[in-house]
């Protein structure tokens, strides 16, 4: 294989494998940022539905209280009196908070008498709020609410005790006896006076919410559009990722071809070559073996004439011998 080539692939493959590898590491670390960015939303929600709940739970004991003195005041239940003051002492921290008090619950104490669920640790409204991540201007929303809902619950002890014949004194105490007195008991807890009170606990609760809600929500549109960038992000770098890797595959892949290409004509050539070379040889060999056959053929001329020249002097040396014989013989006679 040659050089240049094995530099080439090495070269392609390490510039792609470490471009996907860096893909890679981003990926990852988008995939931490898309998880924490998760964990803050859960979070950002938990928080919003937990302080929705904190003030639900102010405006909903309010209702109950509402609801319960009314109650109170036109059946003289006193079932519906004790109630009503264990919602307040809930509120206060006096008693045990009941487990998922948000849920339903009076109205299953008051249909059956028993409790649904059992009780769970003893703390105030006020001090749940203060643990909670609300803002100062909210906080002092929902402080207003409970103080306006503290002052309601006055007009209300009032309005029970009418019930019972006990009014009020200079000083503010229940040492009057007098005869119950229903209809004041049920004005107090349904005129004007009364509806207006209840509209003060439930403004101050309103412009929280809208101020909660639009504080939360901005948050958790905040992470809502990360997670939605991270998240679109993570598509595009793995479409990237995958298109690297299909180009790899088809760039390595057509390189391996051309090798392969550019091996066989190399095979096939040296293959010329050595047949070019072969032939080479054989040729010389065979003009080798000409040249000494030539030279063998030459050789054999020259012993056959010398051969020849031979017997002709021989013969001539015996036809002059045979003369000078007849020559004597002649003078003889």
């Amino acid at each position: 294989m040659p050089t240049s080539f094995k530099l080439n692939l090495r070269k392609n493959f390490t510039i792609l494998f470490g471009f996907q590898l860096l893909l890679i590491v981003v990926v990852s670390t988008l995939v931490v940022l898309l998880f924490q960015n998760q964990n803050y939303l859960a979070k950002s929600r938990d928080i919003q539905y937990e302080s929705y709940q904190l003030a639900d739970q102010l405006r909903q004991s309010s209702d109950d209280l509402t609801r319960l003195v009314r109650t109170y005041v036109a059946t003289d239940n006193p079932e519906f009196e004790r109630e009503y003051w264990a919602v307040l002492d809930i509120r206060n921290g006096k008693i045990p908070r009941p487990l998922n008090y948000d849920n339903i619950y009076w109205d299953f104490v008051s249909a059956t008498g028993q409790k649904p669920r059992a009780d769970g640790e003893t703390i105030s409204l006020h001090n749940l709020m203060v643990k909670s991540s609300f803002t100062e201007d909210e906080f002092a929303q929902l402080t207003l609410a409970n103080n306006n809902s503290d002052a309601l619950v006055r007009a209300e002890i009032v309005a029970m005790n009418a019930m019972k014949g006990l009014f009020e004194d200079d000083l503010g105490n229940f040492t009057i006896e007098k005869e119950p007195d229903q209809k004041m008991a049920s004005e107090l807890v349904n005129d004007e006076t009364y509806h207006k009170a209840k509209a003060e606990i439930m403004g101050p609760i309103d412009v929280f919410y809208n101020m909660f809600e639009t504080r939360t929500s901005s948050r958790v549109d905040k992470y809502l559009n990360l997670a939605n960038n991270l998240f679109l992000s993570l598509i595009i770098i793995t479409t990237c990722i995958l298109l690297i890797s299909i180009y790899s595959f088809i760039t390595v892949r057509k390189q391996i071809v051309e090798r392969e290409v550019a091996e066989k004509k190399s095979a096939e050539l040296e293959s010329s070559l050595e047949k070019t070379t072969q032939e080479k040889i054989d040729l010389a060999s065979n003009l080798d073996k000409g040249i000494k056959e030539k030279a063998e053929l030459t050789n054999n001329l020259d012993k056959k004439i010398e051969e020849k020249t031979k017997n002709l002097k021989l013969s001539e040396l015996t036809a002059r011998t045979g003369l000078e014989k007849s020559k004597q013989m002649n003078n003889l006679m």
